[in-house]
């Protein structure tokens, strides 16, 4: 059997349950959002949780109590031309225990023209979808996983719709989480369109990452990879459209509930920062 460790943990997020509960917990100290609806469907960052966390953690407590049987975590970190890359057997270490690799949409996802089905042998650390399961193990304990890495081209826009069809095909309820970060700018990034200093940190705050959360509340998915392409300000657009697809299907549009830069946090560097946002579809 195929058992994937954690490689993030200690460093990105507590590696031990009781921290990692006590600090999920202490996220969660301010009240739940208001919806008009129960939600299952949501996008989150994935930087650590010193910069992040609090947003993921928000999205993640909005979504609806009720334990679904499935939670599918979107990541990225892909170029458009990749393949999908998903694992469909195994378990996936966390602090709060094993969770078991959902085998039904290997069949769905082997249709596609390109994927490679991620084994004990060939697997790579990414934090995109990794940064994400502790919180969903410890919201939903009784629930399989279904890891997918969705590239930022068309085959986004097939998965999400696979994805949707698998789901209603066997009455499935999923919470379904599409995982991104947002503009990364400075040296480090090799992204400085606007020089450097507090001027390039506004204008991602008001500009550049707005224009793909924008895009992410038109509801038009072949647009949010285009914005994403264009203004490069989003590193997982794929995840996103993915989800999109699946939500749009259900009537649901994005809502976002949080926004932030790493520079909000320590050590508040303005020379290299990245944007976040956390949201949900409702």
């Amino acid at each position: 059997m195929f058992h994937r460790t954690m490689e993030f943990a200690g460093s990105w997020y507590p590696r031990r349950a009781e921290a990692c509960e006590q600090q999920i917990r202490a996220y969660w100290n301010v009240p739940p959002p208001a919806t008009n609806s129960p939600t299952l469907f949501g996008v989150v960052p994935h930087a650590g949780w010193l910069f992040s966390g609090r947003i993921a953690a928000r999205v993640f407590q909005a979504l609806e109590s009720e334990p679904p049987p499935l939670v599918v975590v979107l990541g990225g970190h892909l170029r458009r031309g990749d393949p999908v890359v998903a694992m469909t057997e195994g378990e996936w270490e966390t602090p709060f225990g094993l969770f078991p690799i959902h085998e039904g949409f290997r069949a769905e996802l082997e249709k596609l023209p390109e994927v490679v089905l991620e084994n004990e042998r060939r697997h790579y650390p990414d934090n995109s979808t990794e940064l994400q399961l502790p919180f969903a193990r410890f919201k939903f304990p009784g629930a399989e996983l279904l890891p997918i890495r969705v590239p930022p081209g068309p085959a986004a826009l097939e998965v999400g719709r696979r994805l949707h069809a698998y789901l209603a095909a066997n009455k499935l309820r999923a919470a379904v989480i599409a995982s991104t970060d947002l503009t990364h700018y400075g040296d480090n990034y090799g992204f400085q369109p606007r020089g450097k200093g507090p001027a390039a940190l506004t204008w991602v705050r008001e500009v550049n990452d707005p224009a793909f959360i924008r895009a992410v509340e038109k509801g038009d998915s072949e647009g949010i990879l285009a914005v994403a392409a264009e203004r490069t300000n989003a590193c997982s657009a794929g995840a996103v459209a993915a989800l999109n697809e699946l939500a749009r299907a259900d009537g649901l549009a994005f809502r976002p509930l949080a926004y932030a830069t790493s520079a909000d946090a320590g050590p508040h560097d303005t020379r290299n920062f990245v944007g976040y946002v956390g949201g949900i579809y409702c």
